[in-house]
């Protein structure tokens, strides 16, 4: 996905997150960075999400009836709908530079035990800017 470079705009993109395991987990958390806060380039301005109302409803990818994420259960084979929205960074870009990731920092809980994972989207997220750009 390729979005124009244009500071403090907000881009929002979907993403499944999916359990392959054989036991239900709980997303605690999801982040674009999840290194040191003063490297961090994208900011996450909102997550939301569309868990399964119950275990026979089919999953729903609607962001206009996604609820503010939360900690959510996923089940063993189930996927979760959610809507990521980052604001771009106001940082000097050179004429065709671009920032991207294509990866999320996924936090859950697995029978009782905290997990971190980096999960790989399936797509890279790439903010392009033809001109370049100076900050003020």
């Amino acid at each position: 996905m390729r979005f124009a470079f244009n500071p403090g705009r907000q881009v929002t993109f979907g993403v499944s997150i999916r359990n392959p395991g054989p036991s239900p987990v709980t997303i605690t958390g999801i982040a674009v960075d999840d290194g040191p806060a003063d490297q961090h380039v994208f900011k996450v301005a909102r997550l939301a999400a569309n868990p399964a109302v119950d275990e026979s409803s089919a999953v729903v990818f609607d962001s206009a009836t996604a609820a503010p994420f939360g900690s959510i259960r996923v089940g063993a084979g189930e996927e979760l709908p959610v809507f990521v929205t980052i604001t771009i960074p106001d940082v000097e870009q050179a004429p065709g530079a671009g920032l991207f990731f294509d990866d999320l920092a996924v936090d859950y809980d697995v029978l009782g035990l905290p997990r971190h994972q980096r999960v790989p989207m399936g797509f890279r997220l790439l903010v392009h800017s033809a001109n370049g750009y100076v900050p003020r």
